[in-house]
């Protein structure tokens, strides 16, 4: 297993990159050790996939999720005081792709920094321009560079997870058997879930869907998905306009079902409906649940894809 893991993530050893705004002026000699001042080491994650998984392979590690908090934390902005926290962690670790747009206006100890899709650069999917656009309590804000719901393509979450394994066990060697055995538990746990979505969508996968929002590019490439996206939001009425340009996007895509990051409004299901389209959530889960977990959340939204899909 070591060497399994070794392997596929030897250019994501310590997967720590060189990323705008960011300094090494404070990780270039022994900082001071952050478990002197706390019972585990501290790490801090920048989305709740993360945190479920660093969680899982290590328990004995504080995991800290600053941006848990409404809204997506892929918009969240960082306090000074939250910025000094993360400073003094033992580990930071990313996801990348875009991800962490905060990371260029604040200034952390490289030798900190886990990204951990630095190595899966050949399997990201770019963004075509900058999409500005109104989400809800976030306000007006832009996607830019590349795709970022990378785990929703359950193949690169286990290469996340990987990334994860390698460096926790470079920091801290006496947990790496401990480590071993964890990968293999999610990495099984995720190789189910990625069989289980491939065999449901599989059995109509020529049927298209509209997405609701463009957040699921990886789910979509890895499963075969037929879909087109709008930029609606679950808990806001479209305006008008927005209505207005459903109708020709249905006249050559002949969708009869929309998939959305929460339950839409009631309203909003109603219409869709008088339009022949259904509505189910597939929540793509970047912040913590209210309930449930990571795993709990993915097993919900593959009974959601039955229900589009016809797998009973």
């Amino acid at each position: 297993m070591r060497k399994q893991i070794l392997t596929k993530a030897s250019i994501l050893i310590f997967a720590l990159t060189m990323l705008p705004g960011c300094s090494d002026e404070q990780g270039g000699g022994k900082s001071p050790s952050n478990n002197e001042q706390n019972a585990r080491p501290v790490v801090y994650v920048s989305n709740y996939p993360l945190q479920y998984f660093v969680e899982r392979m290590a328990p004995w590690i504080e995991v800290r999720f600053p941006a848990n908090v409404s809204g997506d934390p892929a918009y969240w902005k960082p306090t000074p005081q939250q910025v000094s926290a993360m400073q003094q962690a033992d580990l930071i670790i990313l996801n990348g792709a875009s991800y962490e747009q905060w990371l260029k206006n604040v200034t952390l100890p490289h030798s900190k920094l886990v990204n951990t899709t630095a190595g899966l650069n050949d399997r990201l999917i770019p963004l075509a321009g900058n999409m500005t656009h109104s989400h809800g309590l976030e306000g007006e804000h832009k996607h830019s560079g590349t795709a970022f719901t990378t785990w929703l393509d359950m193949s690169l979450a286990i290469e996340q997870v990987r990334a994860i394994t390698v460096v926790l066990s470079a920091r801290w060697p006496e947990y790496e058997t401990q480590l071993e055995q964890s990968f293999t538990g999610l990495e099984r746990d995720l190789l189910a879930l990625d069989e289980q979505i491939a065999n449901v969508v599989r059995v109509a996968q020529d049927r298209p869907v509209i997405f609701s929002h463009p957040v699921y590019q990886y789910l979509q490439k890895r499963y075969g998905i037929k879909g087109r996206s709008v930029h609606w939001e679950a808990d806001e009425m479209p305006n008008e306009v927005m209505w207005a340009e459903l109708p020709p996007l249905l006249v050559d895509f002949h969708a009869k079902w929309m998939i959305w990051e929460g339950k839409p409004l009631p309203e909003i299901v109603t219409r869709l409906k008088s339009m022949g389209i259904q509505s189910i959530a597939f929540d793509p889960c970047p912040a913590r649940p209210s309930q449930d977990d990571f795993l709990s959340v993915m097993k919900a939204n593959i009974a959601a894809l039955r229900i589009v899909y016809g797998d009973s």
